[in-house]
Protein backbone atom coordinates (compact mmCIF):
# COMPACT_ATOMS: atom_id res chain seq x y z
CA UNK A 1 0.00 0.00 0.00
CA UNK A 2 1.90 3.20 -1.16
CA UNK A 3 2.17 5.85 1.48
CA UNK A 4 -0.98 7.83 -0.03
CA UNK A 5 -3.49 5.19 0.29
CA UNK A 6 -1.98 4.25 3.78
CA UNK A 7 -2.75 7.71 5.03
CA UNK A 8 -6.34 7.77 3.65
CA UNK A 9 -6.95 4.41 4.69
CA UNK A 10 -5.81 5.49 8.63
CA UNK A 11 -8.46 8.42 8.04
CA UNK A 12 -11.26 6.15 7.02
CA UNK A 13 -9.91 3.74 10.18
CA UNK A 14 -9.83 6.83 12.41
CA UNK A 15 -12.68 9.27 11.29
CA UNK A 16 -14.77 8.08 8.94
CA UNK A 17 -18.03 7.51 11.59
CA UNK A 18 -16.96 10.72 13.00
CA UNK A 19 -17.56 12.83 9.98
CA UNK A 20 -21.10 14.19 10.35
CA UNK A 21 -23.98 13.48 7.51
CA UNK A 22 -22.49 16.21 4.92
CA UNK A 23 -18.83 15.22 4.70
CA UNK A 24 -19.39 11.80 4.40
CA UNK A 25 -19.74 9.54 1.62
CA UNK A 26 -22.76 7.10 2.31
CA UNK A 27 -26.08 8.60 3.80
CA UNK A 28 -26.01 6.34 6.93
CA UNK A 29 -26.85 8.86 9.87
CA UNK A 30 -23.75 8.67 12.48
CA UNK A 31 -24.51 6.84 15.24
CA UNK A 32 -24.20 9.05 19.11
CA UNK A 33 -20.67 7.85 19.27
CA UNK A 34 -19.43 9.14 16.30
CA UNK A 35 -21.51 12.54 16.82
CA UNK A 36 -19.82 13.06 19.93
CA UNK A 37 -16.38 11.46 18.88
CA UNK A 38 -16.47 14.00 15.95
CA UNK A 39 -17.37 17.31 18.62
CA UNK A 40 -14.33 16.05 20.72
CA UNK A 41 -11.71 16.98 17.78
CA UNK A 42 -10.54 20.67 17.33
CA UNK A 43 -11.03 22.46 14.39
CA UNK A 44 -7.93 20.92 12.52
CA UNK A 45 -8.10 17.40 12.63
CA UNK A 46 -12.18 17.85 11.79
CA UNK A 47 -10.35 19.95 8.67
CA UNK A 48 -8.17 17.32 8.15
CA UNK A 49 -10.17 14.53 8.11
CA UNK A 50 -13.07 16.23 5.83
CA UNK A 51 -9.63 16.67 3.72
CA UNK A 52 -9.40 13.52 3.33
CA UNK A 53 -12.63 12.29 2.82
CA UNK A 54 -12.47 15.06 -0.48
CA UNK A 55 -9.21 12.68 -1.28
CA UNK A 56 -10.76 9.51 -0.83
CA UNK A 57 -13.82 10.78 -2.80
CA UNK A 58 -11.76 11.70 -5.79
CA UNK A 59 -9.88 8.56 -5.77
CA UNK A 60 -11.10 5.99 -8.92
CA UNK A 61 -13.64 3.59 -8.12
CA UNK A 62 -11.41 0.48 -8.24
CA UNK A 63 -8.78 2.38 -5.94
CA UNK A 64 -11.56 3.10 -3.20
CA UNK A 65 -12.71 -0.17 -3.58
CA UNK A 66 -9.18 -1.42 -1.92
CA UNK A 67 -9.20 1.41 0.58
CA UNK A 68 -12.48 0.09 1.71
CA UNK A 69 -11.44 -3.70 1.65
CA UNK A 70 -8.46 -3.10 3.27
CA UNK A 71 -10.65 -1.12 6.49
CA UNK A 72 -12.38 -3.87 6.77
CA UNK A 73 -10.00 -6.40 6.99
CA UNK A 74 -8.40 -3.83 9.64
CA UNK A 75 -11.46 -3.69 11.77
CA UNK A 76 -11.67 -7.49 12.15
CA UNK A 77 -8.03 -7.72 13.62
CA UNK A 78 -7.56 -8.49 16.91
CA UNK A 79 -6.08 -5.68 19.29
CA UNK A 80 -2.70 -7.82 18.89
CA UNK A 81 -2.44 -8.01 15.68
CA UNK A 82 -3.25 -4.17 14.84
CA UNK A 83 -0.82 -3.33 17.50
CA UNK A 84 2.01 -5.92 15.76
CA UNK A 85 1.01 -4.32 12.59
CA UNK A 86 1.65 -0.76 14.09
CA UNK A 87 4.89 -1.95 15.35
CA UNK A 88 6.04 -3.28 11.78
CA UNK A 89 4.89 0.14 9.82
CA UNK A 90 6.57 2.25 12.62
CA UNK A 91 9.84 0.17 11.78
CA UNK A 92 9.46 0.92 8.47
CA UNK A 93 9.14 4.16 8.77
CA UNK A 94 12.29 4.31 11.33
CA UNK A 95 14.49 2.77 8.49
CA UNK A 96 16.16 6.07 6.52
CA UNK A 97 14.20 7.22 3.54
CA UNK A 98 17.06 5.97 1.04
CA UNK A 99 16.61 2.61 2.24
CA UNK A 100 12.73 2.42 1.92
CA UNK A 101 13.09 3.50 -1.56
CA UNK A 102 15.19 0.54 -2.28
CA UNK A 103 13.09 -1.91 -1.03
CA UNK A 104 10.07 -0.07 -2.57
CA UNK A 105 12.00 -0.40 -6.14
CA UNK A 106 13.09 -3.63 -5.36
CA UNK A 107 9.57 -4.55 -4.93
CA UNK A 108 8.36 -3.39 -7.55
CA UNK A 109 10.80 -4.90 -9.98
CA UNK A 110 9.55 -8.20 -8.90
CA UNK A 111 7.05 -10.26 -10.51
CA UNK A 112 3.73 -10.84 -8.66
CA UNK A 113 4.91 -14.58 -8.57
CA UNK A 114 7.64 -13.82 -6.82
CA UNK A 115 6.06 -10.97 -4.48
CA UNK A 116 3.67 -14.20 -3.34
CA UNK A 117 6.74 -16.42 -2.95
CA UNK A 118 8.29 -13.80 -0.36
CA UNK A 119 4.86 -12.99 1.21
CA UNK A 120 4.79 -16.81 1.55
CA UNK A 121 8.39 -17.38 2.76
CA UNK A 122 8.18 -14.51 5.43
CA UNK A 123 4.64 -15.13 6.62
CA UNK A 124 5.68 -16.78 9.73
CA UNK A 125 8.34 -14.16 10.76
CA UNK A 126 5.83 -11.26 10.21
CA UNK A 127 2.30 -12.52 9.85
CA UNK A 128 0.10 -9.98 7.93
CA UNK A 129 -3.17 -9.35 8.46
CA UNK A 130 -5.45 -11.45 6.46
Amino acid sequence: MNRRAFLLFCALAVGKAALPRDARADEDAPSDAARERWQKLSPEQRERLRERQRKFQKLPPEERARVRKNFERWQKLSPEKKQATRARYQRWRELPAEKRQQLRERWQKLSPEQRKELRKRNRHRHPLPS
